[in-house]
């Protein structure tokens, strides 16, 4: 009887346990949900500060440009060159979506993609995906992203497109040019010829 109630007892305590550890998880997974949106609102409306206390001291990045990043600084100076090549009067939008959060103790380690548009002054609307990862580190109770890394596939992607459709043009337009001039030389060269004939 003794033996019975010494493993009633320990399952509840384990049971128990088990549900302090399943909540103090849920307020984890809840904070870093909290982070993803606000970095979303932080894109949307173009507003960095909003991530600002989101982010550790320390925080490096690569970003999908391939652009390394060190500290909140580092991450609003690359807005300002990704802002300037959009030009005024764009927009930048982006849809974060979670795959996984694993927690390890006061580290969290995140995956998952983007669907992300960006529209040009000009008008012209470019629409891509990327992949990311993020590393938060539990700093005195709060979650801090301290890194993050992003790509997209190398080759076929939007702005490889933008570039190669570019070239097409420019190539194009060169040679037409040095078409219509071999046309020309050829035709002055017969000209005259024939009136020396």
């Amino acid at each position: 009887m003794k033996t019975n109630q010494i493993i009633s007892i320990a399952a509840a305590v384990f049971c128990c346990w088990n549900m302090i550890s399943l909540a103090d998880d849920e307020g984890d997974h809840t904070a870093l949900r909290m982070i993803r949106t606000n970095y979303v609102e932080a894109v949307n409306t173009g507003d960095l500060s909003k991530i600002k206390n989101d982010l550790s001291k320390e925080v490096t990045g690569v970003m999908v440009t391939g652009k390394s990043v060190e500290g909140y600084d580092g991450f609003v100076s690359y807005w300002n060159e990704v802002q300037d090549l959009i030009g005024a009067g764009g927009t930048y939008h982006v849809v974060v979506k979670v795959d996984k959060t694993d927690l390890f103790g006061d580290v969290a380690v995140s995956r998952g993609t983007t669907v992300e548009g960006i529209r040009l002054a000009s008008g012209k609307e470019l629409d891509f995906n990327a992949f990311w990862t993020a590393v938060c580190h539990r700093e005195d109770g709060t979650w801090k992203v301290v890194r993050i890394e992003a790509t997209m596939n190398p080759i076929d992607n939007v702005f490889v497109t933008l570039q190669l459709k570019k070239a097409k043009l420019i190539y194009g337009i060169v040679g037409f040019i040095v078409g219509a001039f071999l046309v020309v030389a050829i035709r002055f060269l017969l000209f005259k010829r024939s009136r020396n004939s």
